[in-house]
Order: structure tokens, then C-alpha cells, then sequence
């Protein structure tokens, strides 16, 4: 069971890693990497957890990806409309693209709010 106890630290080092860059340089790309990487041991933690008994970081990560659940919904949202608007639309659609922009950056900062006080052990 050796490997399995490097492979899940090894993953949870990843995490810990895309947490503090998130924390760093709270961007998009960065809140994509938080979250692909903690899916990606989500989805590892399930599939072996009568084996790794990892009940504390499936829960921190599962609380981690809820945390980041608004800021990336705004960030879609507001990249699908801004990419499928034409230029003309764009000044009808100001008002809903700002409001869309503020939810984004509120959720952001609860995101990293929440974040940093987060460490996956």
C-alpha cells in the first residue's frame, strides 16, 4: 500500500501547490488548476477510499471545490457572452457583463478568502 499513500500525497502536494498560486494570483487560469487538480484527486479518493481511508481530504476537497463552485460559474458565464456577443450587442448587454464582472470578482475574493484558510493534510 505504499504506492497508494505516495500517489495520494503526491496529489495532495499538487493541490497544496495550485492552492497558494491561486492565493498568489487569483486569475482564472489559476482558479482552473485549483480546481482540475482537486477533481482529479476527488475522483481518486473515491475510487480507492475502502482502501485509503482518507475520509479528511476527500471532505477538504469537496469543501475546496464548493468554495470555488460561483467564481468559476461567473467567470463561464461572462466568457460565453462576451465571446458570443457581436459589438453592437455589446452596448446593449453592458449593464448584464458588469454585473456578471462584480459576481466574478466577489466570488474570487470569497473563493481565496476561503481558500486561505484552507491546507490539504
Amino acid at each position: 500500500m505504499k504506492w497508494l499513500a505516495k500517489t495520494i500525497d503526491a496529489e495532495r502536494r499538487r493541490l497544496e501547490r495550485a492552492r497558494r498560486r491561486f492565493l498568489k494570483n487569483p486569475e482564472e487560469e489559476c482558479l482552473h488548476d485549483v480546481r482540475t487538480t482537486g477533481r482529479r484527486l476527488r475522483s481518486f479518493l473515491e475510487d480507492v477510499r475502502d482502501l485509503a481511508g482518507q475520509k479528511k481530504l476527500l471532505r477538504q476537497v469537496k469543501r475546496a471545490a464548493a468554495f470555488t463552485d460561483a467564481a468559476r460559474d461567473a467567470a463561464v458565464l461572462l466568457a460565453l457572452l462576451e465571446r458570443t456577443l457581436d459589438e453592437s450587442e455589446h452596448v446593449e448587454a453592458r449593464a448584464l457583463l458588469d454585473q456578471l464582472r462584480e459576481r466574478k470578482q466577489r466570488a474570487t475574493t470569497t473563493a481565496c478568502k476561503r481558500l486561505r484558510r484552507t491546507k490539504f493534510s
